[in-house]
């Protein structure tokens, strides 16, 4: 509150240095005016002893002139002081044991800004607020601070009820869950010690079971404080998006699968449109009509989902209900994994060719068919062996391997003759190597019958005879083919470079990490490069939305509003270094989407009452009466001016 102190009095206003530097300025300007000499103009006049009487003043009367003159220059330093003292707004030091110390906490989390008052909550709590200040008694002081998952003090203990209201009005809504623990913290701190501890909350009471559970016991350093609840907020009208979520299918990385959780807070039935949108130009990608009942909790799965970005927006269009902050859900969907494949065998442009089209999903290496036992001591080293018409001898007893037309002694699987122009009858249509692909009229020139063993599958089949089967053993996991694709159309198809992916994802493929989920109100820890002065940073997400965290070395500009970290979690469309990753943050809530207010707030075991009407009462302001002596200064001067008695 106070700047600076003299006495018993401390000043609210003007900064010492320019109390001071304006006080000696006005002095020596005021000093320098009245130290400046009359300048005598010289007349020329027809008989000089006419006018010698005029021409000069008698010593006493140019003393009592410099007399007047002096106590003018007096009567402007003084009236100069009382201006400076009123702009320093001096109050007094001493607290008045007789007055309240009142903290109003102003409620600012995400359910604050429903619009079921007249304007948001925030804005009734606003008003609430400045009702309290404006109804202080003569020796109370108030202390507005606002809380939402922290806890932030606007102003000190003040008098004045228009620096408590302005401060007030800078209290702004955010996108975080209350914390009524913490606050009740910080108010116990400051209140302790103060006379007449005076605590009210304003508030929509929509906290969480475990705030409310903790709140009810004894809160330390609230003993013995008058504590009462002001609530804003009306009724309970709210449709949330509780969740969102993306993740790549591990049997075909360029597939997408997004889930969201969507929850009624209304006692109606609600229809609302799920929207999806990807990038920075909002593209839909999927609109899904929903029916919930009341007070429903509904998880709906979008498969499929044709993303040209990364960056997901869920949105619930037309849900007219009390709140928006929730209407909104972001999610960043993972990248993708490359999976290390060893092809071993001789050349065949069919087999790279679909390999090649997989993209970055595959890093692939080649040796020759001469070299596959050379090859042995490195297969544990890859997420897949391709064994292209090639059989090694013996067969791996661990590892994961597809082999294309296995036969032989050394085959893992077991033959029982050759079939000719075989046509597929019978496919496992929910197996995942056949995931988006079909095998209709697939045409086969020759195959090998292959026997089934224990934990064998046959995926596809010819009356019966596997042509495409599968092996899942401890440490073990095989695909094969019971033919060579180069005697058969398969390779000409879409649906080869499809079953090669499938299969890679069927033996474990790496997938890439799941994208980590923020909520706003936490803290995202960021871990610094080598050689930096600290080895992490606490980043607040306070908004949601996407996150651009960098972890390549700090710019020189690093340090503004977040201080070091500011650089390094910001509030963006997209991340432009390679180096960053992309994160997003939602409220994700349950508690804050929940907007229905509370009918009471009990704290340490009692049910808080409302506030006191304010009861408007004159208050003794120094600054006032500052005012008001400069002014009758002023008319006294005008009238001595006038009379002639200092001048």
């Amino acid at each position: 509150m106070a700047d600076f102190g003299i006495g018993g009095f401390v000043f609210g206003g003007l900064s010492s240095g320019t109390a001071l530097a304006a006080g000696v300025a006005a002095g020596v300007v005021l000093t320098g005016l009245y130290l400046l000499k009359l300048r005598r103009r010289h007349v020329l006049v027809p008989f000089a002893p006419l006018w010698l009487p005029a021409g000069g003043e008698r010593r006493s009367e140019r003393l009592a002139r410099r007399l007047r003159r002096w106590l003018s220059l007096l009567v402007q330093l003084i009236f100069v002081a009382l201006i400076l003292l009123a702009a320093a707004d001096p109050q007094s030091a001493k607290i008045d044991r007789s007055g309240r110390s009142l903290l109003i906490l102003v409620d600012r989390s995400a359910s604050m800004s429903a619009t079921d008052e007249d304007g948001t909550r925030l804005a009734k709590a606003h008003t609430i607020a400045r009702e309290l200040a404006s109804g202080l008694g003569g020796a109370d002081r108030a202390m507005i601070a606002s809380f939402a998952s922290g806890v932030a003090a606007e102003t000190g203990f003040e008098t004045d009820a228009a620096r408590l209201s302005a401060a007030v009005d800078r209290v702004t809504p955010s996108e975080e869950p209350g914390d009524l623990g913490r606050a009740l913290d910080f108010a116990g701190a400051v209140l302790r010690g103060r006379p007449r501890p005076t605590l009210i909350i304003v508030s929509d009471g929509a906290f969480g079971a475990d705030d409310l559970a903790r709140a009810a016991q004894p809160v330390p350093g609230l003993a013995g404080v008058d504590m009462r609840f002001a609530r804003a907020g009306k009724r309970a009208d709210n449709l949330a998006l509780l969740s969102f979520a993306a993740r790549r299918y591990p049997a075909d990385p360029s597939s997408i699968e997004a889930a969201v959780v969507v929850q009624s807070f209304r006692d109606r039935p609600s229809d609302v449109t799920l929207e999806i949108t990807a990038g920075d130009d909002a593209r839909v990608v999927d609109r899904v009509p929903l029916h919930l009942a009341p007070h429903e909790r509904l998880r709906h799965v979008l498969p499929d989902v044709a993303a040209p970005d990364t960056r997901l927006t869920a949105r619930l269009v037309d849900a007219a209900d009390d709140l928006t902050t929730d209407d909104r859900a972001y999610a960043v969907v993972p990248g993708i994994a490359r999976a290390r494949v060893l092809r071993v065998g001789d050349p065949d442009l069919f087999l790279d060719g679909a390999l090649l089209s997989l993209g970055d999903t595959v890093s692939v290496h080649r040796r020759a068919a001469r070299d596959v036992e050379a090859t042995r001591a490195t297969w544990s080293h890859y997420d897949a062996v391709i064994f292209d018409g090639v059989v090694p001898s013996p067969a791996p007893a661990g590892g994961h391997f597809i082999y294309l037309d296995p036969h032989g002694p050394a085959s893992p699987f077991a033959e029982r003759g050759v079939l000719h122009d075989p046509i597929i009858s019978d496919v496992k249509k929910g197996h995942a190597l056949m995931r988006h692909l079909s095998l209709a009229d697939v045409n086969i020139g020759e195959a090998h019958r292959l026997a089934l063993a224990a934990g064998d599958d046959a995926v596809a089949s010819a009356l019966g005879a596997p042509l495409i089967l599968t092996r899942a053993r401890p440490e073990l996991r095989i695909v094969a083919l019971a033919f060579d694709i180069r005697r058969s159309d398969l390779p000409m198809r879409p649906a080869f470079p499809l079953l090669l992916s499938n299969a890679l994802g069927w033996l474990g493929a790496p997938t890439a990490p799941e994208a980590a989920s923020l909520r706003t109100g936490r803290s995202l820890r960021v871990v610094l490069p080598e050689g930096d002065q600290a080895s992490a940073l606490e980043i607040p997400i306070t908004h949601a939305g996407f996150y651009c965290v960098n972890s390549g070395p700090l710019p020189p500009s690093a340090g503004r509003g977040l201080g070091r970290g500011q650089n390094l979690a910001s509030s963006t469309a997209a991340c432009g270094d390679p180096s960053s990753r992309t994160l997003a943050a939602n409220l994700a809530d349950a508690t804050e989407s929940d907007t229905t207010p509370a009918s009471k707030l009990v704290i340490a075991g009692h049910m808080l009452a409302p506030p006191d009407p304010p009861v408007h009462r004159p208050r003794r302001a120094i600054w006032w009466w500052a005012i008001l002596a400069a002014v009758a200064l002023s008319l006294g001067e005008w009238w001595t001016y006038h009379r002639r008695w200092t001048v």
